[in-house]
């Protein structure tokens, strides 16, 4: 038996399988009436019928449809097909109709009745096609002599050692073309490796088989078996619910795969669905006077119906138990409500008191409010207003702290640049005196002196502008994206770039006023701010405006 796992899992796999073969079972009367009209359809054709090889032909097409639908039936025409078979002295008819005759009594569980119909039947006078088809029927009817001989263990035997022979001529005379063939294989290897290629041969029967067919429904049992003894619990639940789809389509009612999983299902626990299998398959048991299959059947259906009983019991016991518990809880809730409806109507009383007072505190709570609105509305102007005179007041202070360093840095400029004024007009006086007019020339070479001048001019001004605002080269590269951020070179205070944006810090945001101040044309001044804003990692519309809240000055 197979672990609670394993079946779980093959159950859960197989689920939209199962609902499939319920929907089939919910639906058999169709199938059943499809059966009946193709039936009528056959014995109406039958009746036009006058020609002796017809008439045999129509029966056994009857014969064919009633096969495992009703037994009785099908022994009906094929005992006339007999008939024909003597009347006519074809030995081949009757050969043919003789078997046909011992598979339905052997469906049947008419065994003695099946032997002696095949008993007058020579291997000898077969020809090809029919003999796999002999050999099969008495393999076939020994294996259920031998089944259902009981305790007698030498008829047991004596019934086994026959049903091997057949079956061995069975493996003799039949070819691969023949479902037989690979049919006898799989129960004969079942369980050794010689079980593969019949494994594959099944499996390439039931892909070309159509599924509403009797010998897809035993390949596909078969393979069940197979997949079974390889402990493949899954395959082997798929192929059984195929088998079974595949017998509800045809009407089957020998049934035994469907038997078998209502067992499997019973073992682990699910009952409900094992009693509407087991079920069916007495139903159509009866109605093909199986007599073997509903000996069988019984057994199992008992136990099935005792477990329905068992756990009605349980049930109706859990219901009792839970009629009491909701009965008392129903008294406890009756109790509980009066109690509410008594203290509702207290609380009823204690609110309209409540309501009168409530009333008198609204015309008082309504005048507190408008005052208290009024007041936080003027609290929220005081806010306001004292918010703006310390940004006011801020802005003051650091203009006045700028203009401070800056006035006191401009006089000592003032003063340094007049020293050197009076330095150079001495120097100059003193080489004119001696004569060294290149001297002179190239003491007063305008690019020369411009650029000493402007270099000094920058030092001062990067020096004058980082004391006032220690951390704003920091300050500026994090506003531009990380790849883009200033590295000064070693000695360098501020370059091109960062005096622009420290003059727009101090105020001067027109870029003609800052070419002017660091001597460079408007546009160089316009295309270096553009190019900032592009690197820049707060929107370009709020760039100007973070760069005017950049550094703390110092204090």
């Amino acid at each position: 038996m197979a672990s609670a796992d394993n079946f779980k899992r093959s159950f859960e796999e197989n689920k939209k399988l199962l609902y499939s073969l319920d929907s089939l079972l919910a639906h058999q009367d169709f199938f059943v009436k499809v059966k009946e009209e193709r039936i009528m359809q056959l014995k109406k054709q039958r009746n036009q019928v006058k020609d002796v090889k017809e008439l045999y032909a129509m029966n056994r097409m009857i014969y064919l449809e009633y096969r495992v639908y009703d037994a009785d039936s099908a022994l009906h025409y094929i005992n006339k097909n007999i008939r024909l078979a003597r009347q006519t002295n074809n030995r081949t008819w009757e050969v043919v109709s003789l078997l046909e005759q011992s598979f339905v009594l052997t469906s049947s569980g008419l065994l003695t009745e099946a032997l002696k119909a095949v008993s007058d039947i020579r291997s000898e006078e077969l020809p090809q096609n029919l003999r796999s088809e002999y050999f099969g029927r008495l393999c076939t009817l020994y294996s259920r002599l031998r089944d259902y001989s009981g305790e007698n263990s030498h008829l047991s035997e004596h019934y086994n050692n026959l049903q091997k022979i057949y079956r061995d001529s069975v493996l003799n005379t039949a070819t691969p073309d023949e479902l037989r063939y690979w049919n006898t294989r799989a129960w004969l290897y079942l369980g050794s490796p010689e079980i593969a290629p019949v494994k594959q041969a099944l499996e390439h029967n039931k892909r070309i088989l159509p599924n509403d067919s009797r010998k897809y429904s035993i390949a596909t049992y078969n393979l069940s078996a197979i997949y079974r003894s390889e402990n493949d619990e899954s395959k082997y639940l798929e192929n059984l619910i195929l088998s079974a789809m595949a017998d509800i389509r045809c009407v089957n009612g020998d049934i035994g795969s469907l038997q078998e999983i209502a067992e499997y299902l019973f073992r682990h626990g699910k009952i409900d669905r094992a009693y509407n299998y087991i079920a069916y398959c007495s139903q159509k048991a009866m109605f093909f006077h199986n007599r073997v299959r509903i000996i069988k059947m019984s057994h199992l259906q008992n136990q099935i119906y005792k477990a329905y009983q068992e756990r009605d019991r349980t049930q109706q016991k859990r219901l009792q138990a839970s009629l009491i518990a909701v009965s008392l809880l129903f008294l406890v809730l009756i109790g509980a409500f009066l109690f509410i409806r008594k203290q509702m109507r207290r609380l009823k009383e204690t609110n309209m008191r409540l309501d009168n007072t409530n009333q008198k505190l609204s015309v008082n709570m309504d005048a507190l409010s408008t005052a208290h609105q009024c007041l936080e509305a003027a609290n929220n102007q005081l806010k306001d207003l004292n918010t703006q005179l310390k940004e006011v007041n801020s802005q003051l202070r650091e203009s006045n702290y700028v203009k401070e360093e800056y006035i006191g840095y401009v006089f000592n400029i003032c003063s340094t640049y007049i020293s050197k004024l009076e330095e150079f007009r001495k120097n100059i006086n003193r080489k004119l005196k001696v004569g060294q007019i290149e001297d002179v020339k190239t003491m007063t070479d305008p690019s020369t002196m411009a650029s000493n001048e402007l270099k000094e001019f920058y030092q001062h001004f990067d020096t004058i502008f980082l004391h006032l605002y220690p951390n704003f080269v920091e300050d500026f590269n994090a506003l531009l994206l990380p790849e883009e951020r200033i590295e000064l070179k070693e000695g360098e205070l501020l370059n091109t770039e960062l005096r622009i944006h420290a003059l727009i810090r101090l105020g001067i945001t027109d870029s003609v006023k800052i070419a002017d101040f660091l001597h460079c044309s408007a546009q160089t001044v316009y295309n270096n701010r553009l190019r900032t804003r592009n690197k820049s990692i707060v929107p370009k519309e709020d760039f100007i405006n973070a760069v005017k809240k950049l550094g703390k000055h110092k204090a």
